[in-house]
C-alpha cells in the first residue's frame, strides 16, 4: 500500500466515523466499561455488597419483629395480672360488702405495672394501700 492509499483510506474512514458517530461512541463506551469492570472486578464487588445489604436488611427486620412480639407478649402477662388483681379485690370487697371503684383500678393498675416480675412485693402493696390483713401461707410441707 502506498501513502496515498492510506491517505485516502483514512479519509473515507474518517467520513464513515463522522456520518455514523453513534454507533462508534457505543462501541467505545461498551469497551471502556467492560475493561473497567473486568479489570477491577467492581462488578462482583457491587453484587456482594448489595446482597450484603439485604442481608442485613432482612436481619435488622427479624430483630424489630421479634423485639415487637416479646413487647406485645410482656403487655398481654401485664394484662393478665392485672385483671387477675382486680377480680380478686373485687371479691375481698364484696366480703366486705363494698364496691371497687374506678380511682381504685387505677391504683391497682399502677401498682401491678410497677411489681410485674414480684407478686408477693404486689400483693404487700396491695394490702398496704387497701387496708387488708397480709396473711402469709407457708407451701412447703414438713
Amino acid at each position: 500500500m502506498t501513502w496515498l492509499a492510506t491517505k485516502a483510506f483514512l479519509k473515507k474512514a474518517w467520513a464513515t466515523i463522522c456520518k455514523y458517530w453513534q454507533y462508534f461512541a457505543l462501541a467505545a463506551y461498551t469497551i471502556v466499561i467492560y475493561v473497567l469492570f473486568k479489570k477491577d472486578k467492581n462488578a462482583e464487588a457491587i453484587k456482594s455488597a448489595f446482597t450484603a445489604s439485604k442481608k442485613s436488611h432482612k436481619a435488622e427486620l427479624e430483630v424489630i419483629n421479634n423485639a415487637h412480639k416479646e413487647e406485645l407478649a410482656a403487655r398481654d402477662v401485664l394484662i393478665a395480672d392485672y385483671n387477675k388483681t382486680v377480680i380478686k379485690l373485687d371479691e375481698e370487697y364484696r366480703k366486705q360488702k363494698l364496691t371497687l371503684h374506678d380511682w381504685e383500678k387505677k391504683i391497682v393498675k399502677k401498682i401491678v405495672e410497677e411489681t410485674h416480675n414480684d407478686p408477693e412485693g404486689r400483693v404487700k402493696k396491695i394490702a398496704a394501700e387497701f387496708g387488708f390483713e397480709l396473711v402469709l401461707v407457708d407451701d412447703a410441707t414438713d
